[in-house]
Formats: structure tokens, C-alpha cells, sequence
């Protein structure tokens, strides 16, 4: 009898599944902290150092290690995971440090679904047995010229002489030195003013009723409205979006001919996109504000919504420009910060602040 042959099994990636979910995890980040650096479509900084602390809370925990405490700081991560896990329905690995490199190496240190946390005084050890190349900014390249000369881990990468590491490296080897030493101090600095203001809830069920979708999106708009009157923000372009079971995502969105700072006429407009659904049944509702205009926020008139000019997609999972959608879980109010450098990210329709 031949010897069973491994076969191994591959699928496509759904991107715009990946992209729904993303957007639904970077929000539960901004409504968590502020700031919120997005650095990449599933990863971003937080510094909660307004919200939390290293002070201990109660009895031992196993996150920071044997002999440690547990802390306001490590609560507040194990809050975070905990929501993520509820409201997006997915792990995430949370590193939590005095900076951002013991940071980043911490949430990389027990993927997918770990919390390391590594406090004050403690760096030094948590660092110098991993590998060099756990240091970030430490690529396969430069981990092999450094085992060239005898620095295989982050403690020899820390005590190696500053000087020999620019000489070989240039001005990049005594960062990568203090990295290993744990010393960072880069600031969490936001990734530009957000492209879009959104929120977006979810019913305990799906429902039909006409007047309880109303009801949800009059609230979503004056929630909406109001946050971008807070911002400075007037907007262009009003939008709804709509879940219908089992998690297709439809969004509408009406432009108008100028910006406007007006909760009325976002209201009015997601209600009249809203019609379209009357007889759906709806999962969970959105209502979003785009194309804004931060430059000055006189404007809180009617003119622009004289001539509005709507433009919609169709079918189911439909999207409009860069909107993303996520399976809804339960009912949870969202919001969406989106950068405007171009950066991929978590927050095109989003929880909130």
C-alpha cells in the first residue's frame, strides 16, 4: 500500500472581506485611544498613556510574567482584545510597552491571539534573549551582516559599541541599537485628518420594521453630524449603508454641489437613501459623511443640497468609492477615521470615539 502523499490546500485571499474586517477592528482602536497611528491595513500603534497606567491593580498575572501584577495598563489591553473579539469576531495579538519597537516586538511575540506585556524595567529582559532579527527594522540582510560580526541576539545587538554599528550601518545601526536597549522615543502621531466621518449599529436581529430603521438612522445622523461639527469638518457627500442578511454590504451615497455643516440635511438625505430598503430586511445600519473640507466651517446652510446628485451602487456587497463593509455581530455603534495619505487602513466605516 503507497504511503499517504500530504496534499496541501490553498485558497484566494478575499480582500474586500479582509478590508470589511480591518476597517471594523481600526475602529474599535480609535474609539480605545487618541491618538491612533495606522500603519498598515491590520496593524497600528495606540498610546493610551492618558487612560491607563503601569499602577497594579490586583493579585499575579501571567502576561507580564511570574512575580508580576497585574496593571491598569494590561486591563485596558485585555479590554480591547476582548472587543475586538466580540464586535469583529476575530483574535488579535496586543503587545503593551513603554514604547513603540518593545511595543511592536511584544504584540509580534505570541501571534495570533496573544497579550504580552512587557513593564517598565523589564525591557532589558523581555529583549536581550530574542533573535536579532525580532528588533524592528532588522531585515534578513542586515541580521545576517550583524551574525557576520557575533550579534545574534537583541542583548548582544544592545551592548554592541555605537560607534562600530554606524561605521557598518550608517546612522541606522545605533538606532537599532537603542531599539534593543528598549530606548524609543517616537511619539503616537496620528496618520493625517480622517477622509470620512461614519457610524454604523447593528440590531440585536435582523428587522423589517420601516419605523425602527428610521429611528436607527435619524440617530446615526445626528451622531455623525455632530462629530464632524466638532472637527471643523463641512462634507460634500452623504451616505447610508445597509446589511442585509447573511452579510451583504449595499451602500448609497448622495453628492452635493457644495460643502455643508447642516444635521438636517443629513438626516433628510440618509432617510430619503433609506427608502430604497423599506421592505429589506436589515442587519445593521450605517450612515457616513465624506469628501471633507476642513479649510473653514462657516458654511452651515442648505445651498449645497439644492443640487444633489445621487450616486448609488447595486447588488449585494455593493460599495461606493472606498467604502468597505464586515459581518455584523451584535448591536454596536462604529465610526470611521480614515487617513488621508493614502495608507492602507482599518477605518472606511468604523466604532468610534
Amino acid at each position: 500500500t503507497p504511503e499517504p502523499t500530504e496534499a496541501g490546500y490553498y485558497r484566494p485571499v478575499d480582500m474586500e472581506l479582509y478590508k470589511s474586517v480591518a476597517s471594523e477592528v481600526k475602529a474599535i482602536l480609535h474609539d480605545c485611544a487618541d491618538p491612533v497611528r495606522e500603519v498598515s491595513i491590520d496593524e497600528a500603534y495606540l498610546d493610551i498613556t492618558d487612560r491607563t497606567a503601569w499602577d497594579q491593580l490586583d493579585g499575579a498575572t501571567t502576561a507580564a510574567g511570574p512575580g508580576t501584577h497585574r496593571t491598569v495598563a494590561e486591563g485596558f489591553a485585555r479590554h480591547i482584545k476582548e472587543r475586538i473579539s466580540r464586535e469583529a469576531g476575530v483574535p488579535a495579538s496586543v503587545g503593551v510597552a513603554p514604547d513603540m519597537s518593545t511595543a511592536k516586538i511584544a504584540s509580534d511575540h505570541d501571534k495570533p491571539d496573544g497579550l504580552v506585556v512587557v513593564p517598565p524595567g523589564r525591557v532589558r529582559e523581555f529583549l536581550d534573549p530574542l533573535p536579532v532579527d525580532a528588533i524592528h527594522g532588522v531585515g534578513p540582510v542586515t541580521a545576517s551582516e550583524l551574525s557576520e560580526t557575533g550579534i545574534t541576539t537583541a542583548g548582544d545587538l544592545a551592548a554592541a559599541d555605537p560607534a562600530s554599528l554606524e561605521a557598518r550601518f550608517g546612522d541606522r545601526g545605533p538606532e537599532l541599537g537603542s531599539r534593543a536597549r528598549g530606548e524609543d522615543d517616537r511619539a503616537v502621531t496620528p496618520t493625517g485628518l480622517p477622509k470620512s466621518l461614519s457610524r454604523e449599529s447593528a440590531f440585536g436581529s435582523s428587522t423589517t420594521d420601516t419605523a425602527t430603521k428610521r429611528d436607527k438612522v435619524r440617530a446615526l445622523a445626528a451622531d455623525v453630524a455632530d462629530r464632524a461639527r466638532s472637527r471643523g469638518a463641512l462634507y460634500r457627500t452623504i451616505g447610508i449603508k445597509a446589511v442585509t442578511p447573511p452579510f451583504d454590504v449595499n451602500t448609497r451615497a448622495r453628492s452635493l454641489s457644495g460643502p455643508v455643516d447642516d444635521p438636517d440635511v443629513v438626516e433628510h438625505v440618509a432617510l430619503e437613501l433609506l427608502e430604497e430598503f423599506a421592505e429589506a430586511e436589515i442587519r445593521k445600519l450605517g450612515v457616513r459623511v465624506s469628501n471633507l473640507d476642513f479649510a473653514g466651517s462657516d458654511q452651515s446652510t442648505l445651498e449645497g443640497f439644492d443640487a444633489a446628485d445621487l450616486s448609488a451602487t447595486g447588488g449585494d456587497g455593493g460599495r461606493l468609492t472606498d467604502w468597505v463593509g464586515r459581518q455584523p455581530t451584535d448591536d454596536t455603534n462604529t465610526s470611521d477615521d480614515s487617513p488621508t495619505d493614502g495608507q492602507a487602513s482599518l477605518g472606511e466605516f468604523e466604532p468610534s470615539e
